[in-house]
């Protein structure tokens, strides 16, 4: 039998067969000779502590053995699953097998970082110099195993190889673990720490300094729950409770362990209202850079086929551009430095935060050519029978009319429109009852938002809640008013890499399609005779993608394909599918689809999943 050679064990060997005799009472004679009776017993009793002795050593080298198993089984290999009807699809047209490989990419983040220099104010060259000093000695390390470099076809790119995934060895956190919420275990897979906010549930008993095994938490399906509340225990009974709740089958996370990290923060400590930096990344499954924070202004971290689309737009200094859909500004601010701050770029979104956070990303790098509106994309082209000057004036009256009842509301009194006798139902939430102002708790929580920018250095947004948290508004622009118009249009994001869940109905799928064209049937009318419209996406699904660009050759015979540079993707997809409607979805033609560029994360490239086309306009 082999022994169990753990400390506590060996104690319990030593106790067992070391423990001395009790000692004779006094007063009374030793015998001579033992009765053969006195033996036999005495026999018996040596049996059977012998067996309890071996029964407690196999039973520490069972509980050994377990906890191996368990080290050796803690790994990172999630499954991916679909929603049916879309794995179908995607089988039909990308093949079983291929779906199985783009399926295990986006689990795993890519290992190349890109960072696009700011080139109006250094130089590749000079940031590749510079950028080890200001790194952490472990990015650093890492850039010396694997040193940086200059795109070959992207001379403002340069590229920080990573490397992975790695074996860690879990047995050094001697059984402690926290689990992340699955959106900050997707940010540490791409070079984060741990911050509090991201923690799930913890070990019991992790003092600041110990090392812990850091795993990721998934929803329940087809829910945003997870099988734990926030600030679970593991291995409590509150833990037990809920899992039993759950049917009693405990989630596994054998297959979702990323690194091992060192605790910054007492177990009590993580779930308080201290926050802040809870457990910093000291071995990772995935090893790559996490420099965002370094060198502002000089550069930023930006997808390689994000920026890709800029250069295959192709912007020229002095022309004007439209950004439909831009936040949070990267393709914007890239489009403007190829046209080294000369013309006019306009960038468009939806709510006045993004549009803001546009306009700061440009201020940051010093673009002074961009102009950020709040602006939904469907309605960007103006009225017909309105002048662009018209336009504007009713559209800022409108939200002068707001920001006016935001007031009101602020100071506690009801809309003018109210005490006015408007119409029933002005005035009044998405519920139906009447809006009311931000809550105590509500602006504490903002100033607590702000105080925590502040600390990192970083401008505050402005509040929401007050009017100078406006952005610009417009009313459109006429037809024909741009040189370049980029589309990077709101898609299903099914290409976005480390992704651990893909909830996405098939339905789904299709409606963001179908937004899709309304925003591409602005922009056709909005580029001039002559001009080039991109549109790109961050999905592999074909229908945002080949069966769109079908949509548009198809209805606006006056749009043709044109050849991109650079090219580093792959080309589209060809032939048709079938849909669960009875209806057939046609892609592209084998002409066609050698004149875009498909970007499969589980190629070579290691990229996230994207696509690009590209159109001109016939004069």
């Amino acid at each position: 039998m082999r022994l169990c050679l753990e400390p506590a064990c060996l104690t319990l060997r030593a106790a067992v067969r070391c423990a001395p005799r009790a000692p004779a009472r006094a007063g009374r004679k030793p015998s001579a000779l033992p009765s053969s009776a006195t033996q036999a017993a005495g026999m018996a009793k040596t049996a059977e502590g012998k067996q309890l002795e071996d029964a407690q050593l196999l039973h520490c080298a069972a509980e050994q053995q377990q906890q191996q198993q368990q080290q050796q089984q803690r790994t990172y290999a999630p499954e991916i699953s679909w929603d049916p009807e879309v794995q179908a699809y995607l089988e039909a047209m990308l093949g079983a097998a291929q779906l199985r490989r783009i399926s295990d990419a986006l689990a795993r983040p890519p290992l190349a970082t890109c960072l696009r220099v700011n080139t109006l104010r250094t130089t590749p060259q000079d940031l590749l110099r510079r950028l080890p000093a200001h790194l952490t000695r472990e990015d650093a390390a890492l850039l010396e195993q694997n040193p940086a470099y200059v795109h070959p076809l992207l001379p403002d790119a340069i590229i920080l190889p990573g490397s992975g995934p790695h074996a860690i060895d879990y047995s050094r956190a001697e059984g402690r673990e926290v689990v992340l919420g699955r959106k900050a275990g997707e940010s540490v897979m791409r070079g984060a720490h741990v911050f509090a906010p991201g923690l799930l549930a913890v070990s019991a008993g992790i003092n600041a300094g110990d090392l812990v095994a850091v795993s990721v938490g998934l929803e329940l399906p087809g829910t945003d729950r997870y099988p734990y509340t926030r600030g679970t225990v593991l291995g409590s009974e509150h833990e037990a409770k809920q899992i039993a709740a759950l049917g009693g089958a405990a989630p596994d996370r054998s297959r979702l362990f990323i690194g091992l990290g060192r605790a910054e923060l007492n177990r009590t400590e993580f779930f308080g209202e201290k926050g802040g930096l809870a457990i910093t990344m000291q071995e990772r499954v995935f090893r790559t850079p996490g420099c965002g924070d370094v060198l502002p202004g000089e550069f930023m971290l930006q997808n390689l086929c994000s920026l890709v689309t800029a250069h295959v737009l192709d912007p020229q200094p002095g022309s004007r551009v439209l950004d439909m859909c831009a936040a949070p500004g990267g393709k914007t601010t890239a489009i403007a430095q190829l046209m080294h701050d000369q013309g006019e770029v306009i960038a468009f979104d939806r709510s006045h935060s993004k549009a803001a956070e546009v306009r700061r990303l440009a201020e940051s790098f010093g673009l002074t050519c961009i102009k950020a509106y709040k602006m939904d994309a469907t309605k960007a082209v103006l009225q017909q029978g309105l002048t662009a000057d018209e336009g504007q004036q009713q559209e800022q009256g409108q939200a002068a009319a707001g920001e006016e009842q935001q007031r009101e509301q602020l100071a506690g009194q009801p809309p003018a429109a109210a005490q006015a006798g408007a119409t029933p139902g002005a005035g009044r939430g998405r519920r139906g009852g009447a809006t009311q102002p931000p809550s105590e708790a509500t602006l504490r929580r903002l100033e607590r938002i702000a105080a925590a920018k502040r600390a990192r250095g970083l401008v505050p947004a402005p509040s929401p809640h007050v009017p100078e948290g406006k952005e610009a508004v417009v009313a459109g622009f006429p037809p024909n008013s741009f040189d370049y118009v980029l589309c990077d249009a709101p898609c299903s994001a099914l290409g976005l890499r480390p992704r651990l869940v893909h909830r996405q109905t098939l339905r789904e799928l299709q409606s963001t399609a179908e937004y899709q064209r309304k925003i591409l049937a602005a922009a056709v009318q909005l580029v001039k005779p002559g001009g080039a419209l991109v549109f790109s996406t961050c999905s592999i699904n074909p229908g945002e993608n080949e069966a769109n660009v079908r949509w548009l050759l198809d209805t606006y015979s006056f749009l043709r394909l044109v050849q991109q540079s650079p090219r580093l993707g792959q080309p589209g997809l060809t032939g048709s599918v079938g849909l669960p409607d009875g209806t057939t979805q046609q892609l592209l033609t084998e002409a066609e689809a050698a004149l875009v560029q498909r970007f499969d994360p589980s190629a070579k490239l290691d990229t996230i999943g994207f696509f690009i086309s590209k159109f001109q306009k016939a004069p």
